[in-house]
Formats: structure tokens, C-alpha cells, sequence
């Protein structure tokens, strides 16, 4: 047990020891034109949604609680999205409340 919850105080340290590498922030464009929310900060997820292989985006914004859905119809590693749409449960759109 000593062996194990040593070898477990190892691992973390050399997790913790190398800080994660982020890129810079960049804006993310649909139909051309930067993807703008209003109010509030961005919740972004990129993620293959519909199962085409393709990186689609998802992103929840503050105004209504509501979550976007983005499609890519390039590649990913040239994605582009169009329109978004919002994502529904049972026919209504999505709305999460905020707090």
C-alpha cells in the first residue's frame, strides 16, 4: 500500500511539474464574419457531433442560456461553419440558467 500511494505522490508531482501549453486566442468565424455572442464570455466545445468525422463547434452564451451548434463543412484542419442552430431537447431549444 506505501509503494502504491508513493509511486501515486510521484506521478502527480510530475504532472503538476509542466504547466499546460495553451495557444493563443483567436476568433473563431462563421460565414466569414467573426462569431460574436454579445453579453457575456463564450463557453466553446469542438467536438465531432454529427459523426461525420468533421470537428463541429458548440457554443453556450450567456443571453438565454442558449447552446449553438455550428456544423463543420470543410475539414479539420481548415474548418468552416455556415449558420448556426440551436440545439434542442423533445422540439424546444435548449435553455440553461445561469448561477
Amino acid at each position: 500500500m506505501k509503494s502504491f500511494l508513493w509511486s501515486l505522490f510521484i506521478l502527480s508531482l510530475s504532472v503538476l511539474a509542466d504547466p499546460p501549453d495553451y495557444q493563443s486566442p483567436f476568433r473563431v468565424s462563421s460565414n466569414g464574419a467573426p462569431i460574436e455572442l454579445g453579453l457575456g464570455h463564450a463557453n466553446p466545445l469542438v467536438t465531432d457531433w454529427n459523426g461525420d468525422g468533421l470537428k463541429d463547434l458548440i457554443v453556450g452564451q450567456y443571453t438565454g442560456g442558449k447552446l449553438r451548434y455550428y456544423q463543420n463543412d470543410d475539414s479539420n484542419d481548415s474548418p468552416a461553419f455556415g449558420d448556426f442552430v440551436y440545439m434542442q431537447a423533445d422540439g424546444s431549444d435548449i435553455s440553461l440558467s445561469s448561477g
